[in-house]
């Protein structure tokens, strides 16, 4: 049946992954897929493998397609809804800190990154309090998946 179906078996996974049962199953699927280890080995074989030109493609793609460009327009949005509030002081702050990152980039030639310590989809704000400025390859490996300090994290 499933491969006379494809398509059928394709929308039936879909309406169920989309169902909060189906969205805890990922979850509990993920969780398993974690604490067996394969998660942090497939992300390993991850970064070290070069970015190919078709999937550099499929990126350029996307991020000139509605969808795209509607998920940029909303992450802007929400990032610049960060620094309302914010006195001059703590506005300045933040400022120095993407300076610091564009120094760190070319003294050392490596991609820094200024991050929030508790991320913004996880309700963090931009405050002097939140920010740092770290390696790029550590804020991409840590995503907001938890929200240590920089020095002294593994």
């Amino acid at each position: 049946y499933r491969l006379n179906n494809t398509d059928k078996v394709r929308a039936s996974k879909q309406k169920y992954y989309s169902s909060e049962k189906g969205k805890a199953c990922k979850r509990r699927e993920e969780e398993r897929y974690v604490a067996s280890g394969k998660r942090a080995e497939s992300e390993l074989r991850r970064a070290l493998k070069p970015l190919t030109e078709a999937r550099r493609a499929a990126r350029v793609k996307w991020a000139k397609s509605d969808a795209g460009r509607a998920w940029q327009a909303n992450n802007r949005a929400v990032r610049r809804s960060m620094t309302k509030g914010l006195t001059d002081d703590e506005q300045f702050i933040l400022l120095e800190a993407y300076n610091l990152a564009k120094l760190r980039e070319k003294l050392l030639g490596t991609k820094w990154h200024v991050d929030r310590i508790k991320p913004i989809s996880l309700g963090g704000k931009s405050s002097p309090d939140n920010i740092q400025v770290v390696p790029a390859s550590w804020n991409r490996k840590k995503s907001n998946k938890h929200t240590e300090k920089f020095f002294g994290a593994n």
